[in-house]
């Protein structure tokens, strides 16, 4: 058989490599051809976990990868973070050209050490220590090892054999190493059990292996739910473990909420000013609500985020005493003075640890351990619960935002920690109502008024919230950004803020608009709707859909747009009516001319959800459906 020219050059490469220093790849001395596609190939990618009686460890990492495309270049460069209690213990790197040939060897002077402090943080021992060993002349293939030790188990590595699905791995491995008695846990998704190995070693330690072999390159299928997704992944948690002289335990959600309890024990100490000052506030205010309210307002008035990251700091708050001289806290201080002004009213609140992000984090339920960046409060009522993001001054009083709504909080009780979910904003809430008024002249110029309300998530819509409470020259710079629309003039314009636990925005603006519409001959060419233009952004092409997808917002969408059209003109055509009903949503449009004027009127709902695979197609059609409805023109020619 004659071997291809790529495996011929993998062969001849990986037989250099092999006689040179690298171990265990007798498998790995060709690869299949469409690997080569990739923009780089990981031969291996393995870390071993070495636990001491005492409770530290050892973390070992390796990587071997050839680098074939610059877009890649990113892996040519390690990463290894630490404090003050975190050390480095080795960095080690090599460069291999095509051949095998060992071209460059890493020194101690090569190795860059960087503060990795956060521009909004008062302080923070963070570091990074950064090894560079980019080239210019592809392939290469870059080798790092690097050894951390870690003082006590909180921080126990998990594992993800393949982090980017487009580069391919012939060989992932993770072991842990540790004294029986450790009683580690570990939790697996999309791991067979055949992949693992379990012995008990003759000193009494436990050692637990992984190893996967050729991980091939491919597409993930889009908005697939974050638990139904296909990436590996290896979970690992202690249970007992001490963190500063705190012993605690994280095999249940009680036993973990136990010990941030005992964390934050202490910290609601308030000075006797503040407490007189809370009192004297809440002076004829009946409503536990509406004293829950003036506080929180109270707070976001007198306090600041920043981030306070150092040693158990980035578990533990400071004290409300601080908070209340300085003015300032990160997150769970926040939250613990938050609790502190409510505990002197006598209104219970539970401190919530959470993930904070746009974006939604894989989280297991029956596996205890800590997912969670970011600290709330919630304050239980009889019939409800309201919940405060104690970091922002804008948010309005119980507004949680797309950055902690709809998931999994852990509250910390007295009684230990116990599992809530936050609030969804569902379909009802999250409403968007436009309405516009064009006055068109003859050359395709326009003075437009328009009005937005919003409400619920659409808040967020270009950062609205935020925007509201900017200067005025920040919201004229919004509006031009925010409208689709060709050259524009802001005339004037004004934002209102409702408060409330759904709250709204609403904003009215003037506008001097140049080519509105599009002027050709004696005919002016008009898109009515320029202002909320769906863009779809799956790809319309038919495929075999394995998994099921997920909408995760909910909204509806109503835009009234009014065209008094320009003296002497009429329209030429007036496109029908359009109406879509399916089981993502619906959409309508529909035209109606009274004398000089065109009216346009828009609905457009989406609904959230998981639905089949078989459902694929029809939802990429409804998407594509509204993109071409929504750029349809009128045309308007001038009368003879």
């Amino acid at each position: 058989m004659v071997m291809s020219k790529p495996k011929l050059l993998f062969f001849l490469f990986w037989f250099s490599l092999v006689c040179i220093n690298l171990q265990a790849q007798e498998n790995f001395l060709t690869v299949p051809s469409e690997w080569l596609q990739a923009p780089a190939l990981i031969h291996q990618s393995s870390q071993e976990i070495q636990v001491n009686k005492s409770g530290s460890f050892l973390l070992k990492k390796k990587l071997i990868v050839t680098i074939l495309k610059s877009e890649a270049s990113y892996l040519a460069i390690l990463n290894v973070g630490y404090t003050s209690k975190i050390k480095v213990k080795n960095i080690t790197g090599n460069v291999f050209d095509i051949t095998g040939k060992s071209i460059y060897k890493s020194k101690k002077s090569d190795i860059e050490d960087f503060s990795n402090f956060s521009s909004f943080s008062v302080y923070e021992d963070n570091r990074v220590k950064l090894l560079n060993l980019k080239q210019v002349k592809y392939p290469y293939t870059v080798e790092f090892d690097y050894e951390v030790e870690y003082p006590n188990l909180y921080y126990l590595p998990d594992w993800v054999p393949q982090s980017n699905p487009t580069i391919p791995v012939q060989l992932a491995s993770t072991s842990y190493y540790f004294p029986k008695e450790s009683n580690l846990r570990f939790f697996s998704k999309n791991i067979e059990d055949a992949k693992h190995t379990e012995s008990e070693m003759p000193d009494g330690m436990i050692k637990k292996i992984w190893t996967i072999n050729n991980l091939p390159l491919y597409e993930p299928e889009p908005y697939v739910p974050i638990n139904l997704m296909e990436t590996k992944i290896l979970l690992a948690s202690a249970s007992q473990f001490e963190y500063d002289g705190f012993k605690g335990d994280m095999s249940t959600w009680e036993s973990m909420g136990r010990w941030f309890q005992e964390l934050n024990k202490g910290k609601k100490n308030l000075p006797t000013q503040t407490k007189d000052k809370v009192r004297e506030l809440l002076v004829g205010v009946d409503s536990d609500k509406d004293k829950v309210k003036l506080l929180y307002e109270y707070m976001q008035n007198k306090t600041r985020y920043v981030s306070i990251q150092l040693g158990i700091g980035g578990l533990m708050p400071f004290d409300a005493a601080t908070v209340d001289k300085y003015g300032y806290g990160d997150c769970k201080a926040l939250s613990n003075y938050m609790s502190a002004l409510l505990e002197e009213v006598n209104i219970k609140s539970h401190y919530a640890l959470i993930y904070g992000g746009t974006d939604e984090k894989r989280f297991f339920e029956e596996f205890p351990g800590h997912y969670f960046n970011h600290a709330i409060l919630a304050v239980p009522f009889e019939k409800d619960t309201v919940w405060l993001e104690c970091t922002s001054q804008t948010n309005p009083f119980g507004y949680l935002g797309d950055f902690t709504s709809d998931r999994k909080a852990l509250l910390i009780t007295e009684n230990g920690g116990k599992l809530a979910k936050t609030p969804k904003y569902g379909i009802e809430d999250n409403i968007q109502v436009q309405e516009g008024r064009f006055l068109i002249n003859e050359s395709g110029n326009a003075v437009v008024e328009i009005q937005i309300k919003t409400k619920g998530l659409q808040i967020e819509n270009g950062n609205m919230l935020s925007v509201a409470r900017n200067s005025k020259e920040e919201k004229t710079k919004w509006i031009q950004q925010y409208f689709n629309l060709p050259s524009l003039e802001v005339q004037n314009m004004e934002f209102t803020v409702s408060q409330s636990e759904t709250p709204e925005v609403n904003v009215q603006t003037v506008l001097n608009v140049r080519n509105l519409a599009n002027k050709s001959g004696n005919r002016l060419f008009l898109q009515p709707n320029q202002i909320n233009v769906f863009t779809n952004s799956i790809s319309t092409a038919n495929g075999s859909r394995t998994q099921s997808f997920q909408r995760t917002l909910g909204y509806r969408d109503f835009d009234t747009m009014v065209f008094k059209l320009p003296e002497g003109f009429e329209i030429e055509n007036l496109p029908s009516r359009v109406k879509h009903v399916t089981a993502f949503g619906e959409y309508e449009t529909e035209f109606e001319v009274d004398g000089d004027e065109l009216t346009y009127r828009r609905t457009l709902e989406m609904r959230d959800g998981i639905y089949t695979p078989e459902l694929f197609d029809s939802y990429k059609e409804f998407l594509s459906q509204i993109e071409k409805a929504d750029k349809t023109k009128v045309v308007l020619k001038k009368i003879n």
